[in-house]
């Protein structure tokens, strides 16, 4: 599943139209299903898994419903921007795409970011798309896809050279990632401009560990 427990990002209720759904999980539970169940952060299913074994359940309107496979609105729009399909976008820019919460700028034009933390982004008008790294600072500005530093595509690039769409995708992706630094607090990878390097640590573990934070 794209989120292992709690609120699945993106994944909207096909019958209320919410955004609280949270991972089903099948099969024999142990102890931490147990309590993450309790604390409302998964759902159990039983024991026994069905035929048409569903992926999430809404908190809201208790509909079981999706797979793990099935895009997340975010992703859907994308794939509707682009005017391809889902399976398309994967072939040729993965999976994982969300709209990047801090772009702003030309009229028009979609954002999106893949990577945790963001590692790519794309940007999208019209029938043309350029790939670039993700917004480092909440001041940037993204400028249309005509306008950007990016390798430029058109929706046939996509769905023609999908392999040399993937590359580029990767090389900009790879480069993020080589920046990452590790939080010596709670050890997970992060973004240079979310590290405090004196610390040796990202902003969120340094402000936990601030008692006058």
């Amino acid at each position: 599943m794209g989120e292992s427990v709690g609120v699945q990002a993106g994944r909207v209720c096909p019958g209320c139209g919410e955004q609280n759904s949270i991972p089903l999980v099948f099969g024999m539970p142990g102890f931490d299903d147990f309590r993450r169940a309790e604390a409302g952060v998964v759902a159990l299913g039983g024991c026994l898994t069905p035929d048409d074994e569903r992926a999430f359940v809404c908190r809201t309107c208790e509909l079981a419903w999706g797979s793990e496979s099935d895009p997340t609105a975010d992703e859907a729009e994308l794939s509707g921007l682009l005017g391809v399909t889902h399976r398309d976008v994967i072939r040729a820019l993965g999976a994982g795409w969300r709209r990047e919460a801090s772009a702003g700028g030309q009229e028009g034009v979609a954002w999106f970011v893949s990577g945790e933390p963001a590692q790519v982004a794309v940007g999208v008008q019209s029938s043309r798309f350029v790939l670039d790294r993700p917004l480092t600072s909440w001041d940037d500005v993204r400028p249309g896809p005509l306008m950007a530093d990016g390798p430029r595509f058109t929706r046939e690039d996509l769905l023609d050279d999908p392999q040399g769409v993937a590359w580029v995708a990767e090389d900009i992706a790879s480069r993020r990632r080589r920046s990452f630094r590790w939080c010596r607090t709670c050890r997970r990878s992060t973004p240079p401009e979310s590290f405090v390097g004196s610390q040796s640590a990202c902003e969120r573990c340094v402000r936990l560990g601030d008692p006058d934070g």
